[in-house]
């Protein structure tokens, strides 16, 4: 019986137990001291009643403040899973599982920084311009943990490109109240001293011994507060690494939802450390403690397999380099003696040049002739036309003034082009260039038709001019391009009657495309055979069989002179030959007077 008891009265129990629930856990929240200002204690305290009211202090609990290292030895031995404190200090302990979770935000819009700067203080006696002033002072703090005390002003001092360890001639720590740094101060037992910018402000506002005695230095900035250094975040909420997840997650829900205190001042989740983390790399601090730069022995022996395959790159790349190195010069010296044997060419084509011309010379003297041979006759045989005409009339006794003036004119006409046709020679001969203006191409086409007709009696042959409506402009030597029309009308006629065509006739059509004139001479004649179309081609010899046979290369050599195109192919119909030149058309940049076509009708049956 006495066996059965234990367990009897264990089963009594255990109902009890069940209904009674698990005992509720208590949250402490520490909180370090440091340099606040008056809104941010009120600030703390209506946080606490805050937290306090919504979850009780049965589940929560705050602590009175206590010094950093009394905090920091709280947080080893686990005993708070929450604490208040400046960023800087949870910063340093994120090795030890502290975490950021929320951080103070002194205005209604959570937006503004929450950053503060250090400010150097010294005895108003004491002259400091520039940071190397405090080099060999005593220096003192609250403790080593201090963050814009301590931790702050020796960053500085390291970013100025000094080794913090060796600037001061001495460091010593009161871990008393910020207000005993002052007073060492003041009483001579230190050089230097730094605070919070906001802190000092608020310290001199209402201490005016302090504000004669105390003389802050290097204020590089007073937004803000008053700074000699970088600004930096300042208060923070943090956990513990043995906070629970499912009360944090409460804890910052609340605080996010709590009222707005005096002053505007809110809890936010924005927040960038990274300038602390900055800050504690410079010093090599904190989570950055062990942080230093390689050496090459370490590089090479951590990255032993990457170094030796980058050396195997780098030996083959120059070896690369050196191969072009040596191809390229090989090729410089070949492009070079390319360059000279090129040189030697161009002069030995210059010289063949210079005899060429000295046969061109001769040449002209031949080309002359043959410009007078064919040329002088036309305007020659209208003059003697003319002149027979008004014989026959005076013969007839029907010669009246009004038609002895037109032919009077005509002749003298006549003349004129063979003063230009003497002029041109000349001008050949003195290789000029064309004076050229702007004509329009039908009416040039049809003075020479009716020249031709002149200087030929054409009742046999049938001559057809198909003008162009859009009436093409070009920039011609009217002489010189009526001139290879004439030729070309010639030499077809010339032809036509070797072959004893029938029904000779001869068909000229102006056509103007986008950007060029065509003007296209066809005949009627025997059909012509692939090897003397190639001939005609190549030497510009006509088809008759007697002739000196350079009225076609006369013509060629104007069409030229005019920027065109000179060809000979077969007429399409299979019989005959087409002559078809291809001029530019004219493109006025300026006002341009036009020559007009002279009242002159190329008749045609």
């Amino acid at each position: 019986m006495e066996i059965f008891m234990p367990k009897i009265l264990l089963l009594l129990l255990l109902p009890l137990a069940l209904l009674s629930g698990p005992a509720q856990a208590t949250y402490v929240v520490g909180l370090g001291t440091g340099a606040m200002s008056s809104n941010e204690q009120e600030f703390f305290e209506a946080t606490k009643n805050y937290l306090e009211q919504k979850f009780g202090t049965n589940e929560i609990q705050f602590m009175q403040p206590v010094s950093l290292t009394h905090l920091k030895k709280l947080i080893e031995e686990k005993k708070i899973e929450y604490f208040i404190s400046s960023a800087g200090f949870a910063r340093s302990l994120s090795q030890d599982g502290v975490r950021e979770l929320l951080i103070y935000a002194p205005t209604k819009k959570g937006t503004d920084r929450n950053e503060l700067g250090s400010v150097f203080l010294t005895r108003q006696e004491m002259t400091v311009r520039t940071l190397a002033d405090l080099k060999g002072k005593r220096f003192t703090s609250n403790n080593p943990e201090a963050f814009f005390s301590h931790i702050v002003p020796l960053a500085e001092i390291s970013y100025a490109g000094y080794d913090p360890k060796k600037f001061f001639s001495s460091v010593s720590f009161l871990n008393k109240n910020p207000e005993d740094l002052l007073q060492a101060l003041i009483d001579g037992r230190t050089d230097v001293v730094a605070l919070p910018g906001c802190y000092w402000e608020t310290l001199s506002a209402q201490n005016k011994e302090i504000r004669e005695k105390v003389n802050p230095v290097l204020v590089s900035s007073t937004s803000p507060c008053t700074s000699s250094t970088r600004t930096f975040p300042n208060w923070t909420l943090s956990s513990t690494k043995n906070s629970d997840a499912a009360f944090t997650r409460k804890l910052v829900t609340a605080l996010l939802e709590m009222p707005f205190s005096k002053g505007t001042a809110s809890w936010s989740v924005q927040m960038d450390l990274s300038s602390i983390d900055g800050l504690f790399k410079e010093l090599k601090i904190g989570h950055f403690s062990d942080y230093r730069p390689w050496t090459l022995k370490e590089m090479l022996q951590k990255y032993s397999f990457a170094v030796l395959l980058f050396a195997v790159f780098l030996l083959g790349l120059l070896s690369l380099t050196l191969f072009l190195y040596l191809k390229l010069k090989r090729r410089s010296e070949q492009l070079v003696a390319t360059l000279r044997a090129k040189i030697k060419t161009d002069r030995a084509m210059k010289e063949a040049e210079a005899r060429l011309m000295a046969l061109q010379k001769i040449s002209t003297i031949d080309h002359m002739s043959s410009m007078i041979a064919h040329e002088l006759p036309q305007p020659l045989g209208a003059v003697q036309a003319y002149a027979e005409g008004l014989l026959r009339a005076q013969n007839k006794q029907a010669l009246d003034s009004q038609t002895l003036t037109e032919m009077l004119i005509k002749i003298i006409f006549q003349t004129k082009k063979v003063e230009d046709i003497v002029n041109s020679v000349r001008n050949y001969a003195k290789e000029r260039k064309l004076k050229k203006t702007p004509s329009k191409v039908n009416g040039t086409v049809a003075e020479a038709i009716q020249d031709f007709r002149f200087a030929f009696h054409c009742d046999n042959l049938a001559i057809n001019f198909f003008r162009s409506n859009a009436e093409p402009v070009c920039s011609l030597s009217p002489l010189e391009f009526e001139l290879a029309i004439y030729n070309l009308l010639k030499n077809a006629k010339e032809a036509l009657e070797a072959q004893n065509v029938k029904n000779p006739e001869i068909t000229l059509a102006v056509n103007e495309d986008k950007d060029s004139c065509r003007i296209a001479i066809a005949d009627n004649g025997s059909k012509v055979s692939d090897d003397e179309l190639q001939r005609i081609q190549v030497s510009m010899s006509s088809r008759k069989s007697a002739g000196l046979g350079i009225g076609l290369s006369i013509v060629r050599s104007i069409i030229q002179n005019h920027g065109g195109k000179f060809s000979i192919k077969r007429t399409e119909l299979g019989s005959g030959i087409t002559c078809e030149i291809t001029l530019p058309l004219f493109k006025a940049e300026h006002s341009q007077e036009i020559k007009p076509d002279r009242t002159i009708e190329a008749h045609t049956k």
